[in-house]
Formats: C-alpha cells, sequence, structure tokens
C-alpha cells in the first residue's frame, strides 16, 4: 500500500465553491483502479489549505489515474479555486 498526502492551497474568496466542488472530484477520484480509500480535512494553519490522504494500492495505480481522462475531469471540479499548485508526496507504511 501506498499513502498519497496532497496539500491543496485554496483562495479564501473561493473556499465555499472549493469544498462543494471537491467533494463532487472525489467521487470520480474515489472510484478509480488501486483506490483503497480517502479523507480529506481543513489545515488549521498556517494558511488555507486542504490535505487529502489517499490509500492506493501501489503507486503506479496512483501515475496510471494522472494519465487518464477522469484525472482530467477529477482536477477539472476545483482547479479554478487553487492559490497555488497542491503539494504531493507519497508514503509507504512499514507496518
Amino acid at each position: 500500500m501506498v499513502i498519497e498526502i496532497a496539500t491543496i492551497y485554496v483562495k479564501e474568496e473561493a473556499e465555499v465553491e472549493f469544498v462543494t466542488d471537491f467533494a463532487k472530484g472525489l467521487e470520480v477520484l474515489n472510484r478509480q483502479p488501486g483506490c483503497q480509500g480517502l479523507r480529506w480535512w481543513k489545515r488549521v494553519e498556517p494558511e488555507l489549505a486542504y490535505v487529502l490522504e489517499v490509500e492506493w494500492t501501489n503507486i503506479e495505480d496512483h501515475f496510471n489515474f494522472r494519465g487518464t481522462e477522469d484525472y482530467v475531469t477529477f482536477g477539472g471540479f476545483f482547479r479554478q479555486y487553487l492559490s497555488q499548485p497542491p503539494e504531493v508526496v507519497h508514503f509507504e507504511p512499514d507496518n
């Protein structure tokens, strides 16, 4: 299993719209091959951001998703609300 953590920076004036549309985009993400589950929450500080955690079967499943039309659809739900590009990292649990 691989854990993806994405920090998503949101324009303050667009937060309400982001939350609504991001939830729609997550429906697309959640049905992808290898996606074992996800959760997201609002970061408290230092600036407005949301954190997305996705469990993938393996890292290849995530990279394969990035090459699909669904990936374009997923980002289309919320990209216009971002204040800067997301930061994405991957972890492999050791237990």
